[in-house]
């Protein structure tokens, strides 16, 4: 009966990521935890991030130490499992980590940018931002970017999650 039990719910989470998903079947790498299942995919090397806040002005986001650039990441993080789960994904969430042990910290695009004084050519197309708390109800998830500092010359080869559960997912950067 357990095993029954157990196949149930591993359909039942199939289907549901299939329905999160609609057409678009997530790229990249997939892995469960215990109360999450989360998708990074598009991992990207950029300059920096300008978006436009709901306060109506326009801000650049840029690394803030000489030698470093962003790496965005495409985050989707599903709640199959738990009538809620309560997650606050900030700078202790997550990092990302290199072959010779550099790393890659999350950067809080909220707290670190600078207001510009003109409407910008362009908009950041790495948006919505994935920043700060959410309550995920059962069978919903949420996705956006992450923003990471990494040092020149790193070779990153994995990112380690650190929110509501541990996953360690293996990673390329375009």
């Amino acid at each position: 009966m357990r095993f029954i039990g157990h196949f149930v719910l591993l359909a039942a989470m199939a289907a549901l990521l299939t329905a999160a998903c609609g057409d678009d079947q997530p790229t990249g790498v997939t892995l469960g935890g215990r109360g999450i299942t989360m998708n990074v995919a598009d991992l990207q090397e950029v300059g920096g991030v300008i978006y436009q806040d709901t306060d109506g002005e326009y801000y650049n986001v840029g690394p803030a130490q000489e030698g470093h650039h962003f790496v965005v990441a495409r985050m989707t993080i599903w709640n199959v499992r738990s009538g809620i789960v309560s997650i606050n994904i900030s700078k202790d969430s997550g990092l990302l980590e290199g072959t010779e042990r550099e790393q890659g910290l999350p950067v809080d695009p909220y707290e670190r940018r600078v207001k510009l004084d003109e409407p910008p050519a362009a908009l950041s197309p790495h948006l919505p931002f994935l920043w700060g708390p959410s309550d995920l109800p059962q069978d919903f998830n949420i996705s956006g970017w992450m923003v990471f500092e990494v040092p020149d010359g790193a070779e990153i080869t994995r990112l380690k999650w650190e929110q509501v559960d541990t996953l360690r997912f293996p990673i390329t950067i375009s």
